[in-house]
This record gives C-alpha cells, structure tokens and sequence, in this order.
C-alpha cells in the first residue's frame, strides 16, 4: 500500500504501471504481455457510499424508473447481468434470470447495507 501513487496527484504514473501493474496483469492473463499501452489517464471515480454495490431496479418514488447505478469499479464486470435484470423488469414486471431484488432500494431504505468485502 506505501508504494501506491498519491490518490491527490492526478498526473499518470508510467513507471508504476510498468513495474507493478503491468507484470501482475500480464501473469494473470497472458495476452497482456503481448500489448503496450497507447494511452492512458487518471481520475477519480464515483461509487455507491453506502454499501460500495450497485442499486438496481424500480425507483420506490418515480413510477416507471428504472435504475442500474452506482457499481463503480466494477460497473464493466456487472453490466451484463443488470443490463438484462432491468430490461426483464421492463418488459416482464419481475426478475426471471438472477434474483437481484437484494441490489434493489429498500436496503437503502431500510438502512440494511449488503456490504463489499472487495472494497
């Protein structure tokens, strides 16, 4: 964790991505090792503070509003599921793939956060 760039300086570390990221990416999937990078940039990102997870499904004030927010990091991981959970609550009234009512706003409601070990 010492080694991590500064979270306030938002200028990209080149050489820490090269020593660090990229030799741990490359291990894990091997096409990396072939690939060099054509860009890069630093940001910040936005995410759920409750509970570090998604909200997903009917808004329980605004008819007819749908939600698949709050995901953060790992929103690209996620998109599949939540994109065909809304699109079967839309189009069927009812989730009929996963059961994801647990991602739904009654936790947050309820003040019951489903807490992210990963974060």
């Amino acid at each position: 964790q010492e080694e991590e760039p500064d979270p306030s300086d938002l200028s990209v570390d080149h050489d820490y991505f090269q020593e660090q990221i990229w030799p741990r990416l490359a291990r894990r999937v091997p096409a990396f090792q072939s690939l060099r990078v054509r860009g890069s940039w630093a940001g910040y990102y936005d995410y759920n503070t409750f509970d570090q997870n998604g909200v997903l499904g009917p808004h329980p004030q605004v008819e007819n509003l749908f939600l698949a927010a709050g995901f953060s990091g790992h929103g690209l991981q996620h998109s599949p599921a939540a994109g065909r959970a809304v699109a079967e609550l839309v189009l069927k009234g009812r989730y009929e793939s996963l059961d994801l009512r647990r991602l739904g706003w009654g936790r947050l409601l309820d003040g019951q956060p489903l807490k992210e070990q990963g974060v």
